[in-house]
């Protein structure tokens, strides 16, 4: 019997995000999927609804990797024990705050999830939940990741948190800036839900 598929649409339709979100998700592998010689994605009927039990379950759709859910049980097991991880999350654009909202939360560790729409409102986040992360933007209106980063530095606040940069930008556009600080991470979006995770149990699993 041939596997029923979907659409991105109906894919959003049935996990209750946008189309937009569906297709952050399958670039960051977080649901798997293929495209038609037309250029259309399709999803498995079965992944998308696993997906959907998995989030509401509290369960990680991002790793699979036996390390990570041994550390994922242990995080898990002292829930009420371990101090949450504080995260602050700096974007400017709400489907990706939502992705982050999503994501992060059905991993089901102790942590506190904290976001802000832009630069201006992530400086002030800054001042009231003293983060352990901050992953940031750096294209926004007004006050950019760029400033940002020069704000916390002149305030000496990059030493109490680890930086974690997420952008659009290519190498070339990032050298046409001031340099950022060498202790941050740098990376090219998709976001490396990954690489996050594993920041996080990491900043865990040092208290």
């Amino acid at each position: 019997m041939k596997e029923e598929v979907c659409t991105s649409r109906k894919a959003a339709e049935l996990l209750g995000v946008t189309p937009r979100t569906i297709q952050l998700w399958a670039d960051a592998g977080i649901l798997d999927s293929w495209k038609t010689p037309g250029g259309h994605r399709r999803f498995y009927l079965s992944a998308v609804q696993q997906l959907a039990r998995e989030i509401l379950d509290g369960c990680s759709p991002v790793l699979s990797d036996s390390k990570a859910e041994q550390q994922a049980t242990l995080l898990s097991s002292k829930k009420t024990q371990v101090e949450p991880a504080k995260i602050l999350v700096v974007d400017d654009d709400k489907t990706l705050l939502r992705l982050y909202e999503l994501t992060i939360n059905s991993w089901g560790l102790p942590i506190q999830l904290t976001l802000a729409n832009d630069g201006y409102q992530g400086l002030i986040e800054v001042g009231r939940c003293n983060p352990d992360l901050l992953i940031l933007d750096l294209q926004m209106p007004n006050i950019d990741g760029f400033a940002v980063v020069e704000a916390l530095e002149r305030q000496q606040l990059l030493d109490q948190m680890s930086l974690m940069i997420i952008s659009g930008l290519d190498e070339e556009s990032l050298a046409e800036h001031k340099p950022l600080p060498e202790d941050c991470t740098v990376i090219q979006k998709p976001i490396p839900f990954l690489r996050i995770r594993e920041q996080v149990e990491k900043i865990l699993l040092s208290r």
